[in-house]
């Protein structure tokens, strides 16, 4: 004898089959930037990068992704001409999205926000410019200060 299952009933079902596979779809972060990512040592309040070890930042408008065990949120740093880079966070100042880079600009995935590779604004509902953070670039090495 088949057994009528109304809307609420089909998913209690579905959710108890799935199990703990549910909470995993609601905790999955944004996109990620789309750079190669690389793994940094650093201290809390610094990163040197050896730039000539990263070939994405040979070109002007190349840019990398670090992830540092020392830092709370990943770092995209991008190389705006031959002697300025610019350190900047991957999380969108509206509702903390990752950003994503495109070739000429950053863009929100979950709600459009557009930024400058500088991380200026230029279209909302973002109103803050990406965080950055202080750069030093002395010949081939580049120092990013960590303190906010």
């Amino acid at each position: 004898m088949k057994e009528n299952v109304d809307r609420r009933r089909f998913l209690q079902h579905i959710t108890a089959i799935a199990g703990a596979a549910i909470p995993v779809l609601f905790t999955v972060p944004g996109c990620a930037t789309g750079l190669t990512t690389y793994r940094i040592i650093g201290s809390s309040e610094k990163i040197e990068l050896p730039v000539l070890e990263y070939p994405e930042l040979q070109e002007i408008g190349g840019a990398i992704e670090i992830e540092s065990p020392s830092w709370p949120e990943n770092i995209v740093v991008v190389r705006l001409s031959t002697s300025i880079f610019v350190a900047l966070s991957s999380t969108c100042t509206h509702l903390g999205c990752t950003v994503r880079k495109e070739p000429a600009f950053f863009r929100c995935p979950c709600h459009g926000s557009t930024y400058t590779l500088d991380g200026t604004v230029v279209r909302g509902p973002a109103e803050r410019p990406l965080q950055s953070y202080a750069t030093t670039f002395s010949g081939t090495n580049l120092t990013i200060q960590l303190e906010k």
